[in-house]
C-alpha cells in the first residue's frame, strides 16, 4: 500500500551505510527527508545526488550525544515543516574489542551515542507526534541483542538498552497513534566494519539497500497495523566476523 502524501522523515546517522540508503529510499519516493549527522560534507553530496533524481533531501547537523544539538535540530525541523512524521534512530558507533580491552572512554562513547542518543532524539520528537496523534519511530538495533557476539559487549548492551526502553515506550504511546518499531539487522555491509572484514565476509552480508527497502515498506503500512519488530538476517545465518 503506497502512501498518499509526502511525509517529513528525520534520519540520524545518515551520511553512510544504512542511513544513506534510507535517505535514498524515502526521498526518491517523494518524502521530505531530513538527513542528519555530525558533519555536513557527506550529507551535502548525498543530497545533491538525490536532488538531481527529483527526490527531496535537506540536511541538518546534529550530534545525538548532545541534548542541545538534538533539541535545536528538532526545533529547526518543526519551524520549517510544522511536523515530523517519521523518526529513524540510526546513528550508532561500536568498537570491536573484548570486554577487558574496552576503555571507559570507549564505553561512554558507545552508550552515549547509541542509548542516550536514541533517548534524546525520541524525547525531542514525541511531543509533536503526540499532539497530532500519529507518528512512526524506527529504531535500528542489531541482531547482537538476540545472539551473543564476542568483541561486542558494550555495543550489545547499548542496543539491548534501546530495545528495553522502546518496548516500554511502545506500551505507553500505542493508544495515542504512535508506532514504535525495533529493527534487528544481522551483519550489513557498511563502513562500521574494517576493510579486511568487508573483503572477507562482505558477499555474505546484507546490503544497506535491502534493509532500507524493507523499512520503507513497513513505514507505509496503514496506521491500524503496528509492526513491532523486524529481524533481518543474511541467508546463511550468523556471521561471527573477527
Amino acid at each position: 500500500m503506497e502512501k498518499k502524501k509526502p511525509r517529513v522523515v528525520w534520519i540520524t546517522g545518515a551520511s553512510s551505510g544504512i542511513g544513506k540508503a534510507l535517505v535514498e529510499a524515502f526521498a526518491l519516493r517523494g518524502d521530505t527527508v531530513i538527513a542528519s549527522a555530525r558533519t555536513e560534507s557527506k550529507l551535502n553530496e548525498l543530497c545533491r545526488q538525490i536532488s538531481t533524481a527529483r527526490g527531496t533531501c535537506e540536511i541538518i547537523t546534529c550530534d545525538v550525544q548532545s541534548e542541545a544539538s538534538v533539541f535545536e535540530a528538532v526545533k529547526n525541523i518543526l519551524e520549517l515543516h510544522g511536523h515530523i512524521d517519521v523518526l529513524v534512530n540510526n546513528a550508532g558507533v561500536t568498537y570491536f574489542k573484548d570486554f577487558m580491552d574496552t576503555s571507559i572512554e570507549e564505553f561512554d562513547h558507545v552508550i552515549t551515542t547509541n542509548l542516550r542518543g536514541t533517548f534524546l532524539t525520541t524525547k525531542a520528537v514525541l511531543p509533536a507526534m503526540l499532539q497530532s496523534q500519529t507518528g512512526l519511530v524506527l529504531n535500528i538495533l542489531s541482531y547482537v541483542v538476540k545472539e551473543v557476539y564476542t568483541k561486542s559487549a558494550v555495543y550489545s548492551s547499548s542496543k539491548a538498552g534501546v530495545e528495553a526502553m522502546m518496548n516500554v515506550l511502545r506500551s505507553e504511546v500505542r493508544r495515542q497513534g504512535i508506532n514504535i518499531v525495533n529493527v534487528y539487522p544481522g551483519a550489513v555491509s557498511t563502513p562500521i566494519w574494517r576493510q579486511n572484514q568487508l573483503e572477507k565476509f562482505g558477499n555474505q552480508m546484507l546490503t544497506p539497500e535491502h534493509v532500507a527497502e524493507m523499512l520503507y515498506q513497513v513505514s507505509i503500512q496503514p496506521p491500524s497495523l503496528m509492526v513491532e519488530e523486524i529481524i533481518l538476517r543474511p541467508q546463511g545465518g550468523d556471521l561471527q566476523v573477527s
